[in-house]
């Protein structure tokens, strides 16, 4: 969508600031109606998450025709985007003037885009939906089994409450061979594909200049789009790149 910073009288049109910004319009950046004290606040603002990125910025990761979550040199066409917030405990006292606070532990958030090929966001989705689907299977045959009259009056025969201890061995089972297919898939697709987030060279990077993932988990995964953010703060591409883009992501999870 195209850009439309009309505002000359705003102290931060034109500037770096209002790059680094990047925001669609002059109508919902977080500068409209600032007087310049508070204008430059957030330049304050803008500049101190700026000194947290690596020198070199984070668009590499979205702006190239290439998979950013291949591993090796041969890398697949990137045909959406995996999406990982990350957060940095800036160590002021936080004033909610960027709108970038998910979370009172979190002075500033930032989204990396990863350029995604289709196998990679293939794998990472698998492992997502593997232990629902081994439950799935697991439970329904089971359940299948136990419902037919012989078979579950030849459980009562046993004890009355047998057919329900059946079906809570059954999810034990399935619990017990998700995890292990997860963790078997997850070694087997690591040799070609971060899948582990938190060794990929950006996001290690990242760590070593304060920043942390927001998610829970010991394997925090991105939110994969077809389409990537293309306004806010860490937003930014190349002008040649930016003319291809549009959308705000569509949502393939």
């Amino acid at each position: 969508m195209e850009q439309e910073r009309t505002n000359r009288n705003c102290p931060l049109w034109g500037t770096e600031t209002c790059a680094r910004l990047n925001m669609r319009a002059c109508r919902g950046c977080p500068a409209e109606d600032k007087d310049p004290r508070e204008c430059n606040e957030i330049r304050e603002d803008v500049d101190q998450l700026y000194s947290f990125l690596p020198e070199e910025g984070i668009a590499s990761l979205f702006a190239g025709e290439d998979c950013t979550l291949c591993k090796g040199e041969q890398k697949g066409k990137r045909e959406s985007y995996g999406l990982f917030d990350m957060g940095h405990a800036d160590p002021r006292d936080r004033k909610k003037k960027l709108k970038l606070f998910r979370s009172k532990t979190y002075g500033f958030v930032i989204p990396l885009q990863f350029g995604c090929c289709k196998d990679c966001r293939r794998r990472h989705q698998l492992l997502s939906w593997l232990p629902m689907l081994t439950a799935i299977v697991i439970l329904g045959g089971t359940l299948l089994i136990v419902a037919q009259e012989p078979v579950a009056q030849s459980l009562r025969n046993v004890w009355r409450g047998m057919p329900l201890i059946v079906m809570a061995l059954a999810a034990g089972i399935s619990y017990i061979v998700g995890r292990i297919q997860v963790k078997v898939l997850r070694e087997r697709f690591n040799q070609r594909t971060y899948m582990d987030l938190k060794d990929h060279p950006m996001v290690q990077r990242m760590t070593g200049l304060g920043w942390e993932s927001i998610l829970d988990g010991k394997y925090p995964r991105p939110v994969f789009t077809r389409k990537r953010l293309t306004y806010g703060v860490g937003t930014a591409a190349p002008e040649a790149e930016e003319e291809k883009i549009t959308g705000d992501g569509e949502n393939l999870d």
